[in-house]
């Protein structure tokens, strides 16, 4: 199947984030088109947070398949590299 790149724009990204945090879709998600960017902005609210992802023309364009990732990753523990004393 080929698709048109009016049909790939409006595929992309129809999947809804899962919350890294609980494990589940995020409660609610936005986007938006920026027209001054040429980009589409991305949000998404969970746990009372939100946070905001930002995805180019060009990478729309250029991406064979654009998957939603995991929202909040950088909200958990990290693992300490330097060793503690």
């Amino acid at each position: 199947m080929k698709f048109t790149e009016q049909n790939k724009f409006a595929l992309a990204l129809h999947d809804v984030p899962m919350c890294a945090i609980c494990n589940k879709p995020v409660e609610r998600m936005e986007s938006m088109y920026d027209i001054n960017q040429y980009q589409k902005r991305f949000r998404v609210y969970c746990h009372g947070q939100m946070e905001e992802a930002f995805l180019s023309d060009m990478d729309i364009w250029n991406a064979d398949s654009i998957r939603m990732g995991q929202a909040f990753i950088d909200k958990l523990p990290q693992p300490q590299l330097e060793k503690e004393a």
